[in-house]
């Protein structure tokens, strides 16, 4: 999974006139703005939430650009974070703080609750509010994500090594930042050893045929 978030095409502001309210046709529901705008509120930094103006300027944006597709990708990126920062919150092995653990319930009861912004089934831009909701929440999220990936990574290589599966065995974060870096020693090892040789510098004799 890429965890790097490629950009919505939300509008940095919005004219002051502006009155867009209808997401490729649907008309948001009142809960489901009041429900959004809250989980935004608790999510992003200095509470600043976006308007419904800026997400319905994303939505035509996204319609225009991926024309009958199911979903556009940069949602469908989202939805697969969201998915591994939901196997984050779940694994024993990766104890996160109280705050990280809240950001993510947030986020999940949202994306999964019947009072939405935007619902899935809509072509191409189903799911975009808990895409936004998402990219609110990854400057505090998304160090901890990347780095559960990698997690992950080493706790499979080294059930692999002992022949176990990943959960039968103790694996957590003290384990990993010492499998990190016995990793990272190894790799300078060989960075090293690749510019020199184990034989000697004298040069070697020439063979000769007769």
């Amino acid at each position: 999974m890429q965890a790097i978030l490629d950009n919505l095409p939300l509008p940095a502001a919005q004219p002051a006139n502006a009155r867009r309210h209808r997401i490729a046709g649907h008309e948001p529901k009142a809960r489901g703005l009041e429900r959004f705008e809250s989980v935004a509120r608790a999510l992003a930094p200095r509470g600043q939430a976006p308007s419904l103006d800026g997400i319905a300027s994303a939505a035509r944006s996204l319609a225009r650009a991926y024309p009958g597709r199911p979903q556009a990708p940069c949602i469908r990126q989202r939805r697969r974070c969201l998915q591994a920062l939901r196997m984050l919150a779940r694994d024993p092995g990766w104890r996160l703080s109280p705050d990280q653990m809240e950001r993510i319930a947030l986020l999940a009861d949202y994306a999964r609750g019947r009072d939405r912004l935007v619902p899935d089934a809509m072509p191409v831009v189903g799911g975009l509010d808990t895409a936004v909701l998402l990219d609110l929440a990854w400057p505090e999220l998304g160090v901890d994500a990347e780095a559960y990936l990698d997690f992950r990574r080493l706790r499979a290589e080294e059930a692999l090594m002992r022949g176990q599966r990943p959960g039968n065995f103790d694996f957590g974060r003290e384990q990993w930042i010492e499998a990190r870096r016995a990793e990272i020693a190894l790799r300078a090892h060989v960075a090293m050893r690749g510019a020199e040789s184990y034989l000697p510098r004298a040069a070697a004799p020439l063979f000769r045929v007769h």
